[in-house]
């Protein structure tokens, strides 16, 4: 039978149906069940109200062996969550939360697919502040060993170590692992140890991990060293140090540079302090570009083979923009060239790459 409650938003179905707020340390025994209520994707959820404090960091964490559980945090009368969690300790999820603004806020535990039923168990705990982030440049040695986090907070029981860096909106940071004795992961966390903001295992054709990253606010963010593998252990290297802004236009969009109409142009190299995918390196300029509008991107490498990429940004942080075109030799030689004409209106990212690890000077011509 269709639910009488279809046409109320789902805003006012979580603030109408939330349950009392309980503080940490929290703890609960649940179960889903075919009575219960379901999502837009009739997986069966429950919901369980928690109050946190502004500046306060918290850990959630739900267990079951009965199903693949899905933690997804709301503040009270949101329908859109603020952090969400699937697999973290085998299939069970974790949440690291640090709230900007105290209040109300509901934890729904859903199964991850719509046959999921049984029982679960949810808590809710409060962790110690973080130190003030460090200034970059830094750099620092440890050691990952048995008495190091980990446990249910790691992701399969995985040691780790947690550094604060304060870095700045807007420039561009480099962030590395390097062991000998173990293949490590360098995570980076929103600032007070929340949602993952970006990761890399191996770079650079090698098992060191590389972050390049350019922050949208001003804080504490925090650079977690874990390892590849649940049982390694050893001495290892991290750092963080700042890149250089990506290289100016040479010319000012509108600008007539050539015969076939007005460009932009940036002259720029590709080097191997530049961040990279895959051992490839890169650069990247974002661009607006309207409905329809007909953008021309031309790509010329010294000495390498060029490869031009336009990406959407990701709708979140913690995600990988979507390649959406891309060209490796349309141009004259081992030149790239493509036509870009997007149906929604939007920023566009032009990637500046090359096929293989190829390094060098380039020239980069975006029509207006």
């Amino acid at each position: 039978m269709r639910s009488t409650l279809a046409s109320v938003s789902f805003a006012a179905l979580v603030l109408a149906l939330s349950p009392a707020s309980a503080q940490a340390p929290w703890s609960v025994a649940g179960e889903l069940a075919d009575a219960d209520r379901q999502d837009e994707s009739r997986r069966r959820y429950d919901e369980h109200g928690i109050r946190l404090e502004a500046g306060g960091r918290y850990r959630i964490a739900v267990d079951s062996e009965a199903f693949d559980a899905v933690a997804r945090l709301y503040r009270a009368g949101e329908a859109q969550p603020v952090a969400e969690n699937d697999d973290s300790a085998g299939l069970n999820p974790r949440l690291t939360y640090a709230p900007a603004q105290g209040g109300d806020y509901v934890l729904r535990v859903v199964a991850f697919s719509e046959a999921g039923r049984g029982a679960y168990t949810a808590r809710l705990e409060a962790l110690p502040p973080l130190p003030p982030g460090a200034a970059v440049p830094w750099s620092m040695s440890g050691v990952l060993e048995d008495r190091d986090g980990g446990g249910d907070a790691g992701a399969d029981g995985r040691r780790y170590d947690e550094f604060p860096l304060r870095l700045e909106a807007g420039r561009r940071y480099r962030l590395f692992v390097e062991s000998e004795a173990f293949d490590p992961v360098a995570s980076l966390l929103a600032p007070g140890g929340g949602d993952e903001v970006a990761r890399n295992d191996d770079s650079g054709g090698t098992l060191n991990s590389r972050i390049a990253f350019s922050p949208p606010e001003t804080g504490d963010f925090v650079l977690r060293v874990s390892a590849f593998g649940a049982d390694a252990r050893g001495a290892y290297r991290a750092g963080a140090e700042l890149m250089p802004p990506l290289p100016p236009p040479v010319s000012s969009p509108g600008t007539s540079v050539t015969v076939n109409g007005s460009w932009s142009l940036w002259q720029g190299m590709l080097a191997d302090s530049d961040p990279d995918t895959g051992g490839r390196r890169f650069d990247d300029y974002l661009i607006r570009v309207e409905a329809g509008q007909r953008r021309s991107i031309s790509l010329e490498g010294n000495g390498f083979d060029a490869l031009v990429q336009v990406l959407r940004p990701a709708a979140r942080e913690s995600d990988s923009p979507d390649i959406v075109d891309e060209n490796d030799d349309a141009g004259a030689g081992l030149n790239a060239f493509l036509v870009f004409a997007p149906e929604e209106a939007g920023d566009y990212i032009v990637r500046v790459t090359s096929v293989g690890d190829g390094v060098g000077a380039y020239r980069l011509w975006i029509s207006q």
